[in-house]
């Protein structure tokens, strides 16, 4: 009876890690189809925005 009701027990929670993950994974698929539909604009204002950050970085290094 006691291996009965673990068993049980085992594949609900299996069940619902796996309908956990097959959403988030899910998610992750709608959330990243904008990004391959972009027209490259985003490859220059990455490097654009880490330039800006590292220049910040080192002026402020240079105060101290």
């Amino acid at each position: 009876m006691r291996d009965e009701f673990d068993a049980r027990f085992w594949v609900d929670q299996h069940e619902a890690f796996t309908e956990g993950v097959d959403r988030l994974l899910g998610s992750l698929r709608s959330a990243a189809t904008p990004f391959a539909d972009w027209d490259g604009s985003s490859h220059q204002v990455v490097p654009l925005l880490l330039a800006l950050a590292i220049t910040a970085l080192s002026s402020c290094m240079n105060r101290l």
